[in-house]
């Protein structure tokens, strides 16, 4: 962590405290119940990572690093949560960098927002 430039250690900092802050004392009852915690995602996307290592498009922009730092802190406290934020920011807005300006406009800003959220099945 000690390569990454202030601003990304911020990032990543702040997305520690909200792992170990919100999830922790309350996600062992969501594994019980086989279940997602979705009030949390109001949280999440005050955290301002949606496309994160994305340029443009209202995404937060940032380093692969940073990108995989963020992963791996939310992957220590708890597997779900990384990868639903694995999936809407990899998954699904990775891939958009090679789309047609238009469908770039119209759903990277919402994604990155956290106003639309992707999903794979």
């Amino acid at each position: 962590m000690e390569t990454l430039p202030v601003e990304e250690l911020a990032v990543l900092k702040k997305v520690r405290t909200f792992m170990e802050t919100k999830v922790q004392p309350i996600i062992t009852k969501y594994w019980v119940e086989d279940s997602f915690p979705f009030e949390l995602l109001p949280a999440i996307k005050e955290l301002n990572i949606g496309g994160v290592a994305m340029n443009g498009y209202g995404c937060q922009g940032g380093s692969t690093q940073l990108f995989g730092l963020i992963a791996m802190e939310m992957a220590r406290v708890d597997s779900s949560i990384a990868t639903f934020w694995g999936v809407h920011n990899g998954l699904a807005m990775g891939p958009s960098i090679w789309a047609v300006q238009g469908t770039k406009e119209k759903w990277l800003p919402p994604m990155a927002a956290g106003k639309k959220l992707a999903a794979s099945a």
